[in-house]
């Protein structure tokens, strides 16, 4: 080994073992991870129940000393929709900080709504949508990108204070529920019933179906529109409840008494790793 070969290997050994704390050095741990938490709260937030803009402060501010590589890990959702249509195939995903520089080409111009998606799809993170299950997208956790460290964007040095953006699905609308979500046994529907078909039972408020329920379904999954206080496991302990939704499968269908279940509002969790360049 020749003195120059040996004198960068000791260098990069000293730069290793120096503690620079008030810079958070690369030198020092050549990789970060950045979580970003979102959730809705009843009557106060709705940013994922309307796909409007998020805005969240860091713990501490992000330090990028370095240009760096940013790498999506991980992505958990709960009370999201379910991949029932073309539009919810996928999740939409807007980081204002990163720069993300990815283009589109489509010729689905004008899906279901009346604006043009490739707006939504350009310089997006998109992140496949993987809620299958009526139960598991208002009750669990859902994973919807097993695969690690898929590339995202670069970024260039600087300091990261908050984190901005916005999820929705490829059409630009809401890809989660405005509204906490339930669940009750029913008596069979006597025909299928769309999603979002509105109705009541006599609790002053009005819900919603979260999901489209086949002929002869007794498993109805719903979600609040109005933000109030309800409770499914109280309501249906005990007492008769009779659902109105007149000309559906719903109306007039009888609720089981002890198969309430309350859910919540929706969140997501996405955690990214950011790796210095060499």
């Amino acid at each position: 080994m020749d003195f120059g070969q040996q004198r960068l290997i000791q260098q990069q050994n000293a730069r290793n073992m120096m503690y620079q704390n008030s810079g958070y050095q690369f030198e020092r741990r050549d990789k970060k991870t950045l979580i970003i938490d979102v959730s809705d709260k009843v009557g106060s937030i709705t940013h994922l129940g309307n796909a409007s803009e998020f805005s969240i402060p860091l713990f501490e501010p992000l330090i990028i000393d370095k240009l760096s590589d940013v790498y999506l890990d991980s992505f958990l959702t709960h009370n999201s929709h379910v991949c029932d249509t073309g539009d919810k195939m996928a999740f939409s995903l807007k980081i204002n900080e990163f720069n993300v520089n990815s283009n589109v080409a489509s010729l689905d111009s004008t899906p279901t709504h009346t604006v043009d998606s490739k707006q939504h799809i350009y310089n997006s993170i998109l992140i496949p949508n993987e809620n299958n299950d009526a139960a598991g997208s208002a009750f669990s956790c859902v994973i919807h990108k097993g695969k690690k460290m898929n590339y995202v964007c670069s970024i260039n040095p600087g300091k990261i204070s908050i984190i901005t953006g916005k999820i929705s699905d490829l059409a630009g609308q809401p890809i989660y529920y405005n509204g906490r979500a339930f669940y009750v046994r029913i008596s069979a529907t006597s025909a299928s019933v769309p999603a979002n078909t509105s109705f009541t039972f006599g609790v002053g408020e009005t819900f919603r179906t979260s999901f489209y329920m086949e002929n002869g379904a007794t498993d109805l999954y719903f979600y609040e529109t109005s933000g109030a206080s309800f409770n499914a496991e109280t309501t249906f302990s005990s007492g008769s409840h009779t659902i109105t939704a007149a000309g559906t499968g719903l109306n007039a269908k009888t609720i089981q008494n002890g198969t309430g279940r309350n859910g919540d509002e929706g969140r997501f969790i996405a955690e990214f790793v950011i790796v210095a360049r060499e």
